[in-house]
């Protein structure tokens, strides 16, 4: 069944930290088409599904091909706040795949090494000589990288902390970390990185919950202007929030603080898609969890209201919020909106230099 899902077109909300006209832009940075082989879609099907869906931008991340946004033709009226970023997906040696983020070429994938932290680092170096940024996909895909790869790393700023593709791992096992706890791994160890939500899709046309549809997870991105190059300065940044399904009324990344809202009537929106994937879990109180996480995962705050606020007093500390639903069939479902870390070390700082 032929499944059209209409997302509520995201609320711009201002926010005083970056200006007056600093707005909220809902993207997704990971997608494919029929040139990759395996994908059901042509490139311009698959900018139609964003545009016509509430997105404000999109990366045809192909394997290993650069699409030139300026080729791929809509439908129609297409909106002024509508934008294709110029992308690949740098399907590289040992199961090491990159979004290349903004690139003006193609960039090279074929380098091998026997640590895949010599790969990775080959990737951000010939996306940055593209003139991108680098966006580490899915490390749990094939279980294929671990903090050890990532960490030695130079100018890693990004990776995917939730993917949508049913078959990479976000969770771990009982042998393997999940993305989330491998995230704190990193960033107590000192590395300055930011987790992305993307939805990895390949199928449009084909509808399941086995399938890698779009729409199950994206960013809002805090910018004062739709462009390539701000969207990009401003997620390499952290000025943005990753989601499988929670959205945010307020995310604030303040010296001293990190501040949050839940925008409810945007959440349950989303919610009511019948292609969303949440976790199931076993046991837990239905509604809203606000967690302020520090290094080694530790829990500094929680509250279950929909709004909350924590003074940012350690090396580190971010912000997760998740929505807890029961589903008519008894299963126990998690979604969930990560806000960036707020750093008090100065490690930031190595992104501006």
């Amino acid at each position: 069944m032929k499944v059209r899902l209409i997302l509520l077109a995201p609320l711009l909300f201002t926010l005083s930290c970056l200006g007056k006209s600093a707005k909220w832009y809902k993207g997704n940075t990971h997608a494919h088409t029929t040139l990759c082989g395996h994908a059901d879609s042509s490139p311009s099907v698959v900018a139609q599904w964003y545009h016509d869906n509430g997105y404000h931008f999109a990366i045809l991340s192909e394997h290993n091909k650069f699409i030139d946004p300026k080729t791929v033709k809509l439908k129609g009226e297409v909106r002024k706040d509508f934008l294709l970023l110029p992308g690949e997906e740098v399907t590289g040696r040992k199961t090491v795949h990159s979004t290349a983020m903004n690139v003006n070429r193609l960039v090279p994938w074929n380098f091998d090494h026997q640590h895949r932290s010599k790969i990775i680092q080959k990737h951000v170096d010939e996306t940055i000589k593209a003139g991108g940024t680098t966006i580490l996909n899915h490390p749990n895909f094939g279980w294929a990288v671990q903090a050890k790869d990532m960490l030695p790393v130079k100018k890693l700023y990004l990776f995917e902390l939730y993917n949508g593709h049913p078959s990479v791992h976000n969770f771990g096992d009982h042998r393997h970390p999940s993305t989330e706890e491998l995230w704190d791994d990193l960033l107590t160890q000192g590395m300055t990185i930011y987790g992305v939500g993307s939805d990895d899709a390949h199928h449009f046309a084909d509808w399941k919950p086995n399938k890698s549809n779009p729409g199950r997870g994206w960013v809002m991105v805090q910018s004062e202007e739709l462009s390539s190059d701000a969207i990009t300065n401003a997620m390499k940044r952290g000025d943005f929030y990753a989601s499988s399904g929670v959205m945010l009324k307020k995310a604030v990344r303040g010296v001293k603080s990190i501040e949050v809202e839940v925008d409810e009537k945007a959440t349950d929106e989303e919610l009511a898609s019948p292609i969303l994937i949440g976790r199931k879990v076993k046991e837990g109180k239905e509604g809203y969890l606000i967690e302020f996480i520090g290094p080694k995962g530790k829990v500094i705050e929680s509250s279950s209201e929909t709004k909350a606020s924590c003074p940012v007093n350690l090396p580190y500390l971010r912000c997760k919020v998740t929505k807890r639903v029961k589903k008519d069939n008894g299963d126990l479902l998690e979604y969930y909106a990560w806000v960036q870390p707020v750093f008090t070390d100065g490690r930031e700082k190595k992104i501006e230099e």
